[in-house]
């Protein structure tokens, strides 16, 4: 049984030794074609890490020599799939830009923007890589309308604003739990703003009409009637908006609570 085992491991060393010089042997020569079908078959069994420096190497001295759009294609396809996302976005849009009527552009600006998707983090962190996606997946809508894969694109569109959404609620309902309410109410405006297919506006806007108001309490008196205003001009579009939301009791007793507040 130990003779067996060291047997396969001897043949697996030779051969992988072999393969090994074999490679070396022809990353050195200057044979184009052996050099392209050695990258296609390290591309074609998902060698990425060792097609990639080959076709590197055949872009450098083929280039304006003859159309190597199938070869660039591949190179930055092989970044794509080695997870090496950054240098794929790049090298994708490069080949798309270059090569728009290649039979594999559309598939490039779709996997241009996959590369920023995949770099996009959790919610709660910065969020350039997923605003990326989304400008990449729009730019693709807009480029391939006619495309299979639209659906798709304007799914990943929803689901990445969906990240970026709850990162801004997050950020904005911050500042109202930390008592900055004017901040808060800025904040919260913005938010809907920028996103008005947030499903609960109701919600929102009565939390601004509530950090209005406890802003306004902790003013000085000389600035308290101008923010108590802006307050009242808050909840008097609220009502018009709701009538017959279920927060309107509660904001009614803040307004009445500022009458009393007022005659004193």
């Amino acid at each position: 049984m130990f003779f067996k085992k060291s047997l396969y491991l001897l043949l697996f060393v030779t051969v992988l030794a072999s393969c090994s010089r074999q490679y070396d042997k022809v990353f050195k020569s200057n044979d184009m074609e052996a050099k392209l079908k050695l990258a296609d078959e390290l591309y074609a069994k998902k060698k990425y890490e060792k097609a990639i420096p080959i076709y590197e190497q055949l872009l450098t001295v083929l280039k304006g020599q003859k159309s190597v759009d199938e070869i660039y294609y591949k190179y930055a396809n092989s970044h794509y799939l080695n997870g090496s996302y950054e240098l794929a976005a790049f090298y994708l849009r490069s080949f798309y830009n270059t090569y728009p009527a290649s039979e594999h552009a559309e598939q490039a600006a779709f996997d241009e923007a996959m590369c920023y998707l995949k770099q996009s983090p959790r919610y709660s962190l910065e969020q350039a890589s997923t605003q990326k996606a989304i400008d990449g997946f729009q730019e693709f809508v807009n480029r391939y309308p006619k495309s299979t894969r639209m659906e798709l694109a304007n799914s990943k569109i929803d689901e990445l604003r969906g990240k970026l959404r709850k990162k801004s609620y997050e950020s904005a309902y911050l500042y109202y739990k930390i008592g900055q309410y004017y901040a808060a109410s800025v904040a919260l405006t913005n938010f809907l703003k920028d996103f008005p297919e947030y499903e609960n506006p109701e919600k929102i806007n009565y939390i601004v009409v509530k950090a209005l108001k406890k802003y306004a309490d902790g003013s000085y008196r000389n600035k308290q009637e101008e923010r108590l205003a802006e307050e009242q001009k808050a909840y008097e579009a609220f009502k018009v908006k709701y009538p017959n939301s279920a927060y309107l009791p509660e904001l009614q007793k803040m307004q009445n609570s500022k009458k009393k507040i007022n005659k004193k």
